[in-house]
């Protein structure tokens, strides 16, 4: 059964209150994660085994008040490593329970990458859907999640997350719209360690489509060839080794010039 074991508040400006909340799952479960870039060139990665394991998430809500209404201005939840301090007895006699100290937070950001639990995006959502709701009907939905997920992970079904269940349609969709003679090629990517800078070849669908937003914001932005120096620099500027492929080397030029067109 999940429980909510402590409910910390502390005021931090005039209108807003920082509240946070240890939940307890009542046994661990392992804590799958994904990393985002922070420019979105490459799409997000699910990170493989081994994952973390914990039972315990903290909940931190950002709520905002003035005198006639209040309402939740930002949420978020990540898997902690937590732990009880011993309590302080005398002769045997509890007089203070211990209290509960977070040590770690499963969840890593950098300039560039962020790892963090796998149904984060799923919380992310309560500050926007239940945003005018009462506090601590929010906080109630939120242990009943987190309760379900829990649940799915140690029954061996795990439920597919917010971010997992938008990744499926657009892999149905590209599917649909760039497969070609029946054959779909899976484009999720899968990093097994992060700590590595990641360092992947482009599929044809993923040059293609950074190739477009590349074009498109140059357009945006009237970027003409003159911007670059005009694509006949760039052709004059080729080196042509004395051992390759001519033929190969003028269909490069000839693809240079033809896409002076997008900068006129």
């Amino acid at each position: 059964m999940t429980l909510v074991i402590y409910h910390h508040y502390q005021k931090v400006d005039k209108n807003h209150t920082r509240h946070s909340y240890l939940i307890d799952v009542g046994d661990e479960i392992e804590v799958q994660q994904i990393m985002e870039y922070k420019w979105k060139v490459f799409d997000s990665v699910i990170l493989k085994p081994p994952h973390p394991r914990t039972r315990f998430f903290e909940l931190v809500i950002r709520e905002y008040h003035d005198i006639s209404s209040s309402f939740i201005d930002d949420l978020h939840i990540v898997p902690v490593i937590a732990k009880q301090n011993p309590d302080l007895k005398l002769l045997g006699i509890t007089l203070k329970k211990g209290n509960w100290v977070i040590n770690d937070r499963i969840y890593k950001k950098t300039n560039t990458t962020e790892i963090q639990w796998i149904y984060s995006d799923d919380f992310h959502l309560f500050a926007i859907t239940h945003a005018a709701e009462p506090l601590d009907v929010v906080v109630d939905q939120i242990v009943t999640r987190v309760d379900d997920i829990a649940s799915s992970i140690k029954s061996g079904y795990r439920i597919p997350s917010h971010m997992e269940n938008q990744r499926t349609r657009r892999e149905e969709f590209n599917a649909a719209t760039d497969s070609q003679n029946g054959v779909t090629i899976n484009k999720t990517a899968v990093l097994k360690h992060p700590e590595f800078q990641l360092i992947a070849e482009l599929g044809d669908g993923d040059r293609k489509k950074m190739q477009d937003e590349i074009l498109r914001d140059l357009i945006a932005l009237g970027a003409t060839i003159d911007t670059f120096g005009g694509s006949n620099r760039i052709i004059a500027k080729i080196e042509i080794p004395e051992k390759t492929d001519i033929n190969q080397q003028l269909a490069h030029i000839e693809e240079l010039q033809d896409l002076g067109w997008l900068f006129e």
